[in-house]
């Protein structure tokens, strides 16, 4: 079976640490949502894979809505039981699915998702819901500063995490480039170009508009979260262009 990553592990002792009813920075949610939202995507992940290995069709995607309402019902305690055992199936499947078919690919949110994909976009998770509600800490800091993570946000999501901003860009019809610029690592751009918005990792080192940030801050900034500490971005902008940087990324 897969090993629980670093990530998973200090989510959970995280989670388990914070008051349910703790508001978390992400908007709207306390604690108690996001154990919900984490565990209702290991149960949807399980619920894919689980056909997949019968031979049977793999079911379409359900809403975070859908998934999350019963989880949300669930009193704390049980929920974060709940967790614990629905993340350990999850890695259980994904590896017996690995172990017969490497290069498996099942359908997943209107798209097509390697199976192999699913770690590290649990890794993700549990390493930014952590953040939601422990903040600036040290372990936040590593944890997402893995470059892996970012490289697997922008590889899989370089265009979705652009699609809510766009409804926020103050100048929907006009081109914009600037980058995010973190020391020993690729500069990762924020296009805008023909009607359409990516991130997408820089093949130079041309002078474009840039923001300096850290690797964790990075992570965090794509996903439209904010740091705790100032100072950890410093802009190389214009006003109204470090003003349209941050519509676009303001959140998933």
């Amino acid at each position: 079976m897969i090993e629980r990553s670093r990530e998973a592990d200090a989510f959970l002792t995280a989670i388990d640490q914070t008051a349910p009813e703790a508001v978390s920075a992400c908007d709207g949610w306390t604690t108690q949502e996001i154990a919900a939202h984490v565990a209702g995507i290991a149960v949807e992940v399980i619920r894919h894979l689980e056909p997949y290995l019968q031979g049977d069709p793999v079911p379409q995607t359900r809403s975070f809505e859908e998934r999350e309402a019963p989880l949300q019902a669930i009193e704390h305690p049980a929920l974060l039981s709940r967790l614990d055992a629905e993340e350990e199936r999850m890695r259980r499947l994904v590896g017996d699915v690995l172990d017969r078919e490497p290069d498996a690919v099942i359908p997943w949110t209107g798209r097509r998702m390697a199976v192999a994909k699913f770690i590290p976009h649990l890794r993700n998770e549990h390493a930014l819901h952590r953040w939601d509600i422990a903040g600036d800490d040290e372990t936040s800091r590593q944890l997402l500063g893995d470059m892996d993570l970012v490289g697997h946000s922008v590889g899989e999501l370089g265009r979705i995490l652009l699609v809510a901003g766009r409804s926020h860009d103050p100048e929907p019809d006009s081109e914009f480039h600037a980058r995010l610029r973190t020391e020993g690592q690729p500069d990762l751009r924020v296009i805008v170009e023909n009607g359409n918005a990516t991130l997408a990792w820089a093949s130079d080192e041309a002078d474009e508009p840039s923001v300096d940030i850290d690797a964790g801050a990075r992570q965090l900034f794509i996903w439209g979260r904010r740091p705790d500490h100032r100072g950890r971005l410093r802009s190389h902008l214009t006003q109204p262009d470090l003003a349209r940087l941050q519509a676009l990324l303001s959140g998933y």
